[in-house]
């Protein structure tokens, strides 16, 4: 097996994973027996851990190598799907005390190991296309698409369910997940190529405040972007409402179509960048938060469906293409001193917290009302310009120094 098709294979579980379950949310309640709102919280909680998790796994794997960390976050992944399928089956016998109490496990194990997986399988497919003399931007790329495949298989795998027998679709996800186990079992047996990581003096907080002062202005970029994208997903039904007048069932039906056309748009996005582009500075950074502005902007101004989907176009466009610049920029951040998994950890730590960043700014702009949320997420872009800039002018700044 290649290992760059196996790093896709986790990612895509991964992400098509955690759709599905956010899809399940309600079934999830009603088959516990518990209330939805409590089992939002924890799924949140859990997910929080990331902030932590990640990066420790990401350089760790600089150490122990990415294979064996990559096969203990997909066994994390199954073995709290694991459990989340048996308070479906068997919650009601146990009662509410013992569900609330493995509902908390098992996002506990989701998010202190299933953690590793995204940024684990970065830094492999960056480890891959060096020791091939191949292009870290198209590595990226390869990445962000198979999240955004993930992210249209998650929806599509309940669509051809018909929305009936939940526990079945659990449980197939549960059975692929034990062969795609098995599979990273069989690959830690092939050759993985050289590692970039840190020398062994560069570890401890010490060497976390290091990676962060010399990544800022990367990580501000993917904090931003992953607000950004955290406002998006947890206002786009409201807009919708407020915009065209729907009912909470229509807008949610629209919001379901406009998800996954932008996750297709995406997707071939992505495979034309490939082609295209071999470094953020080839001009698709700037092409990505320019369509992000030209997005949110039709956003703002939309009177008719059609400026809607206008709108999703140019937002899918921007949402393809900015991630793999910045994890690309990423890679090329003081590789002497700093490992690939400890950056990439950083990384996966900023769209922690962005995605909350931009969930918070969201409730409190709907509570306050004091301005639109089109106006939030424009004000947003603005400043991913600015830290953009910001990197240009470094970029420039140091090509002139040497």
């Amino acid at each position: 097996m290649n290992l760059a098709l196996l790093a896709n294979l986790n990612t895509i579980t991964f992400s098509a994973l955690q759709i599905l379950l956010f899809t399940l949310l309600p079934y999830l309640a009603e088959a516990m027996h518990v209330s939805l709102s409590l089992v939002v919280a924890v799924f949140s909680a859990g997910s929080f851990l990331f902030l932590w998790s990640s990066p420790y796994w990401a350089a760790k794997s600089d150490i122990a190598g990415r294979q064996p960390i990559l096969l203990a976050g997909i066994l994390g992944l199954g073995v709290s799907t694991l459990m989340l399928w048996s308070l479906t089956q068997w919650g009601e016998k146990w009662g509410a005390t013992a569900v609330v109490v493995i509902l908390v496990l098992s996002r506990v194990i989701y998010g202190l190991l299933a953690s590793a997986v995204v940024p684990v399988a970065q830094a492999l497919q960056v480890d891959l296309s060096e020791s091939s003399s191949g292009s870290a931007m198209k590595a990226m790329i390869s990445n962000s698409m198979s999240l955004n495949i993930g992210r249209s298989l998650g929806p599509i795998y309940v669509l051809l369910s018909g929305g009936q027998n939940m526990d079945r679709v659990l449980v197939g996800f549960i059975f692929w997940i034990l062969l795609l186990a098995g599979i990273n079992v069989w690959a830690l047996g092939i050759k993985a190529p050289q590692m970039k990581t840190a020398p062994a003096k560069e570890q401890g907080f010490q060497a976390w405040g290091m990676a962060f002062n010399r990544m800022r202005w990367v990580f501000l970029l993917a904090v931003l972007f992953t607000s950004f994208i955290g406002i998006l997903n947890s206002s786009l039904a409201v807009i919708l409402k407020n915009s065209f007048s729907l009912s909470s069932q229509d807008s949610g039906l629209l919001m379901a179509k406009l998800l996954l056309v932008s996750a297709v748009i995406a997707v071939a996005t992505q495979f034309m960048g490939r082609m295209f582009f071999k470094n953020p500075w080839q001009g698709a950074l700037v092409l990505g938060v320019l369509t992000l502005l030209v997005g949110s902007v039709l956003l703002l101004v939309m009177n008719m469906q059609s400026h809607l989907w206008a709108a999703i176009f140019f937002l899918s466009v921007g949402i393809a293409l900015v991630p793999p610049c910045y994890l690309t920029l990423m890679t090329t951040v003081d590789s002497a001193h700093l490992g690939l998994g400890r950056k990439a950890g950083l990384v996966s730590a900023a769209n922690t917290i962005g995605y909350a960043v931009g969930g918070s700014l969201a409730a409190i702009t709907l509570k306050a009302q004091a301005f639109s949320l089109e106006s939030l997420m424009v004000f947003l872009v603005l400043l991913m310009m600015l830290s953009i800039a910001i990197l240009y002018r470094q970029r420039f700044s140091a090509a002139v120094e040497t």
